[in-house]
């Protein structure tokens, strides 16, 4: 989109055409500029829901691993991986997709009942079936955590493109449409100041030409000979 001042011809059409030209990118900087801002908050917006859904997995995942141990360590390893072992160890998520200021992002929604839980007996250790009841009550938080991840990646790529398109403008493509302007305006300031010289040349010319004409007239009208 670069213009090479060197490959456009001195006109004054090209000069008026450039001009436009270079407003209307202009214009697109300033939307380009006005996206970057949005993005910013978006991603700032993302990235707080990220930390505060991180915040509370982490805390979850801490209590459950507690109860979960505490669980294990009464039963046994052996009997733990034997009730664990009754699960299915597939689940089922639903993929969708919401649109960021432009930006499609991910959604992720566990399909109730897909996370089947162990079927333990009732002699169990109570701190492990609470593991699993936490361990299925954090796997929302899980995918939402997931989106917001997802989310932030993706705003940022945009973001980055955004960045790397003004800066494209700012430092390739407006100053080649500005040296092509000044080049072609440069040119037509030569040829205006060329063709004002040969105007005025012309025109002393003409006032010389007269001037002689004038003179000269009385002189053949004394070498006439009288008449009668």
């Amino acid at each position: 989109m670069a213009v090479d001042p060197r490959k456009v011809l001195p006109t004054k059409i090209n000069l008026i055409r450039l001009r436009r030209e270079v407003k209307m990118i202009q214009r697109i900087r300033k939307v380009m500029e006005e996206k970057r801002e949005v993005l910013l908050h978006y991603i700032k917006s993302a990235a707080e829901e990220y930390n505060r859904y991180q915040g509370e997995v982490f805390r979850s995942l801490d209590g459950m691993f507690r109860d979960y141990y505490v669980g294990v360590a009464a039963e046994g390893v052996e009997r733990a991986w034997d009730y664990a072992s009754v699960a299915p160890e597939s689940l089922e998520v639903e993929v969708g997709t919401r649109v960021l200021f432009a930006v499609k992002t991910p959604t992720f929604r566990l399909v109730e009942g897909s996370a089947s839980k162990p079927a333990l007996p009732g002699s169990v250790h109570p701190r492990l079936p609470l593991a699993y009841r936490e361990a299925y009550g954090l796997l929302p938080k899980l995918l939402k955590m997931l989106e917001y991840e997802e989310a932030l990646a993706l705003l940022i790529d945009e973001l980055r493109e955004t960045q790397r398109l003004i800066n494209a403008m700012d430092y390739v493509i407006i100053p080649s449409y500005e040296r092509a302007i000044k080049f072609i305006k440069s040119v037509l300031d030569e040829r205006m100041r060329e063709d004002f010289i040969r105007l005025k040349m012309l025109k002393k010319k003409l006032e010389e030409r007269g001037a002689s004409i004038q003179t000269g007239r009385p002189e053949q009208e004394a070498q006439a000979p009288p008449a009668g």
